[in-house]
């Protein structure tokens, strides 16, 4: 009896043991973004920013429910914007922001996962340049702006792959879009850090951007 008992005792510590170790366990990966300051780099003449420093570090978990994941990036933007013509100046921009989004996944092979996600995403900037009006007459009037702790919120909606490198690292090509509303609009602005680049004619308190991204990944766990 002694026997059956430690058996079943046995039996039962080691089949839970092998179940934890096949339950599905949450991944959790950290990453940085790697493309976007370089367009500005290679193309200086013609790229619509120069000397920028952009930093995007990200975290991604995998949630409970299959496929699903949790997806939040930080980022850093330093640089000026270029000058197109006489009367569309160059500007200088400095910001941070920070976006969240909720990410569902579907695998397409071993190596490679279609991903999209929606979610929210707040940048705060600050900016200083010069404007130019023509005049004809008496001749062109020129000033000089300057614009602290601009907000934006917005919304952003990416798709894109996930390319499996090695067992341990991950990288991701990402498609998106963004809209968004300023709080301060007083000045046209031509670059919204987080946002990306806002084109002219349009209302510069709403703002709408697309882009690539391109980021390494490492797990962590």
């Amino acid at each position: 009896m002694k026997r059956l008992v430690v058996f079943i005792i046995f039996t039962s510590t080691f089949l839970g043991a092998q179940a934890q170790d096949t339950l599905p366990r949450r991944a959790t990966y950290i990453g940085l973004d790697v493309i976007n300051s370089l367009p500005s780099i290679i193309f200086p003449k013609n790229y619509y920013i120069r000397n920028a420093a952009i930093i995007e570090p990200y975290y991604l978990l995998d949630l409970k429910k299959p496929g699903r994941r949790l997806y939040l990036g930080a980022g850093f933007a330093s640089g000026s914007t270029h000058q197109y013509a006489d009367f569309d100046p160059s500007q200088t921009f400095r910001g941070g922001y920070f976006r969240a989004a909720y990410e569902v996944r579907r695998l397409r092979s071993t190596r490679r996962i279609l991903y999209a996600g929606y979610g929210p995403i707040i940048s705060i900037a600050g900016y200083e340049g010069t404007y130019r009006f023509q005049g004809p007459t008496f001749g062109d009037y020129e000033g000089r702006f300057r614009e602290t702790n601009n907000v934006a919120v917005g919304v952003e909606g990416y798709f894109g792959f996930d390319f499996k490198l090695a067992d341990n690292w991950l990288l991701r090509l990402t498609f998106r879009n963004v809209i968004g509303r300023r709080t301060n609009a007083d000045t046209y602005v031509q670059y919204f850090p987080g946002f990306g680049y806002t084109p002219e004619g349009l209302n510069n308190q709403f703002l709408y951007s697309g882009g690539v991204s391109l980021q390494i990944h490492c797990k962590i766990r």
